[in-house]
C-alpha cells in the first residue's frame, strides 16, 4: 500500500504521508514534514525546536480526475539567537508550496501551462474538465503573472517599405457639394 501511495503522490516524497481519504470528487492527503533541522529565514541559524503546529491545505494535481487536497502539518519554529529580528518562523518545504500559496508548485506549472496556451475564460472552462478548480478571474490573474520573456535590442534596425511615388487620395464629393458646386 505504501508503495502505491508514493507512486500516485510522488510530487509529495518531501513529506511523511500519513493518510489517503477519498470524500467522493475530493481525495484528501493527510501528511507532514519530516522534522529535519529547518534554517532561519532571517539570520540562517539551524534549528530544531519547535514552537507550534501550523495546518496548511494546499491543492495539488488531481488524480482520476478528483481534486486532491493536502492537510499538511508544518512546524512554527523558534530561532535559538536571541537577538534575531524573527524569533518564530514557519517551517517551508522548498519545491512543494511556496509562501501564502494555496496550490502546490506543481499544480502551479499545470495552471500556468494551461492559461498560457488558452488564456482566460477558454482555460477556465477547461481546467475543471481536468479536475483543476480555477475560475475565469484566477486564470487572468495567474496570465498577468507569467513574467515576459527578455528580448535583446536589434542592433540595426531595417526599412523594408517605401514608396515610389506619392498616391494622394480625394475624398468623394458628398451630395451637398454636387448641389452647390
Amino acid at each position: 500500500m505504501a508503495r502505491l501511495v508514493g507512486a500516485v503522490f510522488s510530487g509529495l516524497s518531501a513529506l511523511s504521508i500519513e493518510d489517503v481519504e477519498d470524500i467522493g470528487d475530493v481525495i484528501v492527503v493527510r501528511a507532514s514534514t519530516k522534522g529535519d533541522e529547518v534554517v532561519c529565514p532571517a539570520c540562517g541559524t539551524p534549528t530544531g525546536r519547535v514552537h507550534a503546529f501550523h495546518e496548511r491545505v494546499p491543492a495539488d494535481v488531481p488524480v482520476d480526475g478528483r481534486r486532491v487536497l493536502v492537510r499538511l502539518r508544518i512546524c512554527r519554529m523558534r530561532c535559538p539567537v536571541t537577538k534575531c529580528a524573527r524569533q518564530t518562523f514557519r517551517e517551508q518545504v522548498p519545491g512543494l508550496v511556496e509562501r501564502y500559496q494555496r496550490r502546490t508548485v506543481r499544480l502551479g506549472e499545470q495552471v500556468r501551462s494551461v492559461v498560457r496556451e488558452l488564456a482566460g475564460r477558454a482555460s477556465a472552462r477547461l481546467l475543471p474538465a481536468i479536475g483543476i478548480a480555477v475560475g475565469r478571474d484566477t486564470a487572468v490573474r495567474v496570465l498577468m503573472g507569467i513574467p515576459v520573456p527578455d528580448r535583446t535590442v536589434p542592433r540595426v534596425l531595417g526599412i523594408d517599405d517605401f514608396a515610389l511615388r506619392k498616391v494622394i487620395w480625394s475624398r468623394p464629393k458628398s451630395v451637398l457639394d454636387v448641389q452647390h458646386g
